[in-house]
């Protein structure tokens, strides 16, 4: 139903590029070649996580539009960058899940959709494209809704999401937790956390269409059993 309302609105009023405003229904070329991924690797207490840039400037522009503008227009940009950045810890792997971060009840209602295991699948496609046998399993669970985390610190993110999460299944093979964006990496942890709770024994570690920094630095503590460091 979103899909067909936004086809029509856009016969009405003309569809245009979500970032430049240019003619088209989609990212149009000068913007999508200005933002091409640029993978920014961090380590956070010992999961290596990965973004196809930093969240900054026209990146950051870009992220916000696809997250609160109401639009598919942005989709494919966001998952060819989440795939690039999860080539950058695939290494010589040729396989691999994509394990999406689960949203809150409130997310999914604000935006009428799961982005994030949108987002996941949609990268797995683009990943098979270039013959990565990429599958993603939306099996994370929050056990508990958590308080907003904007307005929190580092210490407090962790403390917020401790616990919060477990899995419903095993995901088999090599294991990449994706999201849209990780600041200090508290969701990826707790995700990592529990797929390992769950017996995941080959965590990659974690990919994002963002990183907020490359120098962030961690919250003190113990990378969880399970987790492989390239």
């Amino acid at each position: 139903m979103e899909r067909w309302w936004q086809a029509a609105a856009d016969l009405v009023l003309g569809a245009s590029c979500p970032l430049c405003g240019s003619p088209g229904g989609r990212v149009c070329r000068r913007c999508a070649a200005s933002l091409p991924p640029e993978p920014a690797q961090v380590s956070l207490e010992g999961l290596d996580v990965v973004g196809a840039g930093i969240h900054v400037g026209s990146r950051r522009d870009a992220l916000l539009a696809w997250k609160l503008g109401g639009t598919h227009t942005l989709d494919a940009l966001m998952a060819h960058h989440l795939a690039a950045a999860v080539i950058t810890l695939l290494g010589a792997e040729r396989s691999v899940t994509l394990v999406p971060v689960p949203s809150t009840r409130r997310s999914r209602r604000e935006r009428g959709r799961d982005l994030v295991a949108d987002l996941a699948a949609a990268a797995a496609r683009s990943l098979g494209t270039i013959g990565v046998d990429a599958t993603a399993v939306g099996c994370l669970r929050l056990v508990r809704e958590t308080g907003d985390q904007h307005a929190l610190g580092r210490v407090e993110r962790s403390r917020n999401l401790a616990g919060s999460m477990w899995s419903i299944a095993v995901p088999e093979g090599p294991v990449v937790i994706v999201d849209d964006v990780v600041t200090t990496g508290s969701t990826a942890r707790e995700a990592a956390r529990a797929l390992v709770a769950a017996g995941a024994v080959e965590i990659l570690g974690a990919a994002a269409v963002v990183v907020a920094s490359a120098g962030s630095p961690p919250v003190a503590g113990h990378p969880p059993d399970g987790l492989r460091s390239r």
